[in-house]
């Protein structure tokens, strides 16, 4: 995650992009902007406020607009002139601040699904901030009873229903994806209104989120449906449903102000093939037959997160609630950088990602007196490598001077790094890495390759068999070179065609991942001139993020080792990686 050595003004995901501009647009502080020859650089802090409830994550300030606007604004363009809304669930009132933008809505019952969240909502001040104090909007009614109750009780129709449903954790909870409750909501929604049902993922759960359409389908409604990308939580997906024919009409857009909607949503309303394959199975949900929690668990990852926070520094802005409904809203400063608009790491989780990159590779050596690390230029790698007592010489190779003064001088960045760049072990050199290696005769016990992604002809030189063998000839006989090779999960055949090139030297590889917040499922390769053995034992320096046993790592889902056979070795007679990132950077 350094430097390109060819100027762009904007590479690698989109929704580092969609992040950024989300950044931006809300308080932020800019700590450091400019341009070194190689890339622009732009150093932001901002707050970072997250609601966990049980534990998990419900939603995180990066990015709550992206899925609030997606929730409310595509039923409001396709409802006629709506009057009266239906809120169920949404806690926070960011849904509720969405509706109140438009005019013509004179009434909104809100009726929420966690007291607890309701409660913990309007007693912090800065969440009060964030809805824009829409909970004391004098067209706002805060029903009392709970839903099923007000289902019941109520008996004026709504022109539009919005059902912000919470994940189906228990057989409470997965009634409200019954057909029978969809019935129910049906009796209180006009002729033509229009509701919208939070849904499961597309991509990720689809045989679920196929199920929930077809369930409102056998309540009489028909549906339309679409999908949001979030940068946090990725693919969102959604249900329109009504009493009436849907159809997106491609010259209506939302007329209000928003952050993060493209001026065309036409996108949102298609699906991968794959997505549609599964289509077929779905089957209705009813209170009798309900399944749905059982392909809803708990995520670890959120948990995970959670620790390392709290373990950081941190304010808890409110915790409280009751068994089974517990809230907790931390505040975090969040320091990002962004090269040429591309994420390179947040403050908040960069530990979990160089803690991978540098500690499976450090346990299983014998010796590890030298050390090379190429690219790294912000130092966490440095730091993570210095944790070890029995290193004597660390070379970090980066190519952009601007990279090397941030993470030297600039005392926010050599904070978080512990002044790596300043260790007396350490040597950096402001260079290519392929013009560093030929200048090299005595051999690493460790190369750690840490470069930016394939993303450009020239960065896709720097993943071939042939640069690889030229590394592998400065290892050691016991030594072991790790590579940094993207995601397996959202770009896979990036990720196994890298694994496939550093087998290509001969050298025998061994492939791990683990999930870090802001890039997703992120993956790594081992490689060395001799079999390399998983651990048993543990990481014996300090750190956070880590399992105890290590060889967790190196497990992979059917689903992600599927297309592994399909990957394709890069040589330079045949470079083809950046046009295969690009190619799955653009699904």
């Amino acid at each position: 995650m350094s430097a390109s050595d060819k100027h762009d003004s904007f590479r690698g995901d989109v929704y580092d992009l969609i992040e950024l501009e989300q950044l931006v647009k809300g308080p932020h502080q800019v700590l450091f902007e400019g341009k070194s020859p190689y890339q622009d650089v732009l150093l932001l802090e901002t707050k970072n406020i997250r609601l966990y409830r049980n534990d998990q994550l419900v939603w995180n300030s990066l990015d709550e607009r992206i899925y609030h606007e997606a929730l409310v604004h595509p039923a409001f363009v396709l409802s006629d002139q709506p009057e009266r809304v239906l809120i169920i669930g949404d806690e926070c009132g960011f849904a509720l601040r969405e509706v109140l933008k438009y005019s013509t809505v004179c009434h909104v019952s809100h009726v929420s699904l966690s007291p607890a969240t309701l409660v913990a909502a309007k007693n912090t001040p800065e969440i009060l901030e964030m809805n824009e104090r829409s909970f004391f909007d004098h067209r706002v009614q805060i029903i009392q009873s709970n839903i099923y109750e007000f289902l019941l009780t109520e008996q004026q129709p709504f022109d539009v229903i919005i059902a912000n449903l919470p994940e189906p954790e228990t057989n409470q909870l997965s009634k409200l994806y019954s057909k029978e409750f969809f019935k129910k909501l049906s009796t209180l929604l006009t002729h033509c209104g229009i509701m919208v049902i939070q849904s499961a993922s597309p991509e990720d759960t689809p045989l679920v989120f196929w199920s929930i359409d077809k369930t409102l389908q056998s309540a009489s409604l028909h549906t339309l449906n679409y999908h949001v990308n979030s940068p946090w939580f990725g693919d969102c997906g959604f249900h329109l449903a009504g009493k009436k024919v849907l159809k997106w009409n491609d010259e209506k857009n939302p007329c209000v102000e928003n952050r993060s909607l493209p001026k065309n949503l036409k996108k949102w309303f298609t699906f991968s093939q794959r997505v549609r394959s599964v289509q077929k199975q779905a089957v209705v949900l009813s209170i009798r037959s309900l399944n749905l929690n059982s392909y809803s668990e708990q995520d670890p990852e959120d948990t995970k997160e959670l620790r390392h926070l709290l373990s950081n520094p941190h304010r808890v802005l409110y915790e409280g609630g009751t068994k089974g409904d517990c809230v907790k809203i931390l505040e975090t400063n969040d320091v990002r950088l962004y090269l040429d608009k591309q994420l390179q790491f947040s403050s908040l989780d960069e530990q979990i990602y160089h803690e991978a990159l540098v500690h499976p590779a450090l346990s299983m050596v014998r010796k590890r007196e030298r050390i090379l690390i190429a690219g790294g230029g912000d130092g966490f790698a440095i730091r993570e490598v210095l944790k070890y007592r029995d290193v004597k010489h660390i070379d970090l190779v980066d190519l952009d001077p601007l990279m090397i003064h941030l993470a030297g001088d600039l005392p926010t960045v050599a904070s978080l790094n512990q002044r790596a760049l300043h260790d007396k072990r350490v040597s950096v050199h402001q260079k290519d890495i392929q013009v560093f290696q030929k200048e090299q005769s005595v051999p690493y016990d460790v190369i750690i390759v840490d470069l930016p992604d394939p993303g450009d002809e020239i960065l896709s030189r720097l993943y071939t068999v042939e640069f690889f063998c030229k590394l592998s000839n400065l290892l050691t006989e016991d030594g072991i070179l790790v590579c940094q090779s993207h995601s397996p999960e959202y770009a896979p055949f990036v990720y196994w065609s890298i694994g496939l090139s550093l087998k290509g030297t001969g050298m025998h590889v061994k492939s791990y991942h683990t999930e870090v917040p802001s890039f997703g499922d992120w993956g790594f390769h081992l490689a060395s001139k001799k079999p390399i053995h998983l651990p048993n034992r543990k990481v014996v320096v300090p750190h956070q993020t880590l399992p105890e046993d290590l060889s967790t790592l190196f497990v992979f889902p059917s689903h992600f080792r599927s297309v592994q056979e399909n990957s394709r070795m890069n040589t330079l007679s045949n470079l083809t990686l950046h046009e295969i990132y690009k190619q799955e950077l653009r699904r």
